[in-house]
């Protein structure tokens, strides 16, 4: 007889988000044969990099369950504008950024706040829904996903909860701060603890760091990488790298900074500087939103008239932006919360076996993955030194120069990391 699975997420296709991607593929890869799948997610999110409306995130034996949020999408109208650098709109940009923030601050525990009451009078007219769940899978980011799994779990007692982590809640972020919020995120996150039949994490890193701060349930805890459709990069031997241009492509936010582009380009700055490349024998491509600041300050560097700003971009069109380049642009940023867990996009990169050049404290599970599978050149951030570094750039333009990437990637690590492989360990656990 067939299980029925509840998957509960803020964010599900065809939202770009990243976290979208992860519910999605346990809802598509999940054996329809032993399971019956629900999703229930939010019909209007405020996720800042919009939507895909041309993907349909239908599946068979998979039915969706959308519950409008109170505010949701609105919630836009506070978030700073970030295409446009004139000054008016970089003062108005820097008054809505206060008042986004501000509002954040005051958030409990993040915006899905204004989701949950909804998903509760949903349950409450949907008694059936709960009594027949046999296994509930909450995901974050948004650790209201997990509040509204455990109220269901509360409610019938024969449930089997996993609660998965993709992001740092009080451990690693608000174990270092004081004050009522933060003793209310641990007293939460306890509970999810203790009422959880299992936890898993996205990298080894972050399950290490929750098993040291709470191993009376380290027995519980699992890691289970997120992953790559490997349907979408069959074609990814079939490039066509300019053997002329030397190409870096980024996709992605810098998260107001957090993830500085200025350590790239310092290094290739210094390469035109000492005659060994042209400006115009580079290319960086951007695609996604960039705040107005971040750019003002991108015209400091000589390498800025090597940028090329995409935009928000359709998927297909990031993929085939992954397959023509000669580098993948990844950046962790120097933060444990951070660089403990692994961005999403480094398993794509993997799949579009282009080497990678990523700028990560060298104690990043993301370049240790890189380092083990020799998939690229990890570059010291933490303590960021531009002579080491350049030293080891000088290497990558030696390489590069000399058609060491003129062919793609072994494939030997990929079959690792696709997300079929990912969900059955998820399955394992049920």
């Amino acid at each position: 007889m067939k299980k029925n699975v509840l998957i509960i997420s803020y964010a599900y296709p065809p939202n770009n988000v990243a976290g979208a991607q992860r519910p999605y593929a346990l809802a598509k890869h999940l054996d329809k044969k032993k399971y019956n799948v629900k999703v229930v997610t939010c019909d209007n999110p405020d996720l800042s990099i919009g939507e895909n409306k041309k993907f349909d995130p239908t599946l068979d034996g998979v039915e969706i369950i959308k519950i409008r949020s109170k505010i949701g999408n609105s919630a836009s109208q506070l978030r700073p504008e970030i295409d446009s650098v004139n000054n008016k709109t970089s003062l108005l940009s820097k008054l809505k950024s206060i008042i986004f923030k501000t509002g954040q601050r005051l958030i409990f525990p993040d915006k899905g706040m204004f989701w949950t009451p909804n998903v509760k009078t949903y349950l409450k007219q949907n008694q059936k829904l709960i009594r027949d769940t046999d296994i509930v899978f909450s995901t974050s980011p948004g650790v209201t996903s997990h509040q509204i799994a455990q109220l269901i779990n509360r409610k019938n007692k024969s449930i089997q909860w996993i609660a998965d982590f993709r992001d740092f809640n009080y451990v690693e972020n608000w174990s270092d701060k004081r004050g009522i919020k933060a003793q209310l995120h641990k007293r939460m996150e306890t509970s999810f603890l203790k009422e959880a039949a299992a936890i898993t994490f996205v990298t080894k890193t972050m399950q290490n760091a929750y098993q040291d701060f709470y191993p009376q349930y380290r027995d519980k805890m699992n890691c289970v990488y997120n992953g790559f459709e490997n349907k979408e990069f069959k074609g990814s031997a079939n490039f066509s790298v300019q053997e002329s241009k030397l190409s870096f492509f980024y996709a992605g936010s810098f998260y107001n900074g957090q993830r500085s582009p200025f350590t790239l380009m310092q290094l290739i700055d210094k390469a035109i500087e000492d005659n060994l490349i042209t400006e115009d024998e580079v290319e960086i491509r951007i695609a996604g939103n960039i705040e107005a600041d971040m750019k003002l300050e991108m015209k400091n560097f000589k390498s800025y008239s090597c940028l090329e700003f995409l935009g928000t971009i359709p998927r297909i069109e990031v993929l085939e932006q992954m397959n023509n380049s000669s580098f993948l642009w990844l950046i962790v940023a120097n933060l444990k919360s951070h660089y403990q867990t692994v961005p999403i996009k480094l398993f794509e990169y993997i799949a579009a076996r282009r080497p990678i050049i990523n700028f990560a404290p060298s104690q990043s599970e993301s370049s240790q993955i890189i380092k083990k599978n020799n998939l690229g050149y990890n570059f010291e951030t933490l303590e960021f030194n531009l002579e080491e570094n350049y030293l080891l750039f000088k290497e990558l333009l030696f390489d590069f120069k000399n058609g060491q990437f003129d062919e793609p990637l072994s494939d030997l690590s990929l079959k690792d990391f696709t997300w079929d492989n990912q969900i059955k360990q998820i399955e394992n656990l049920f």
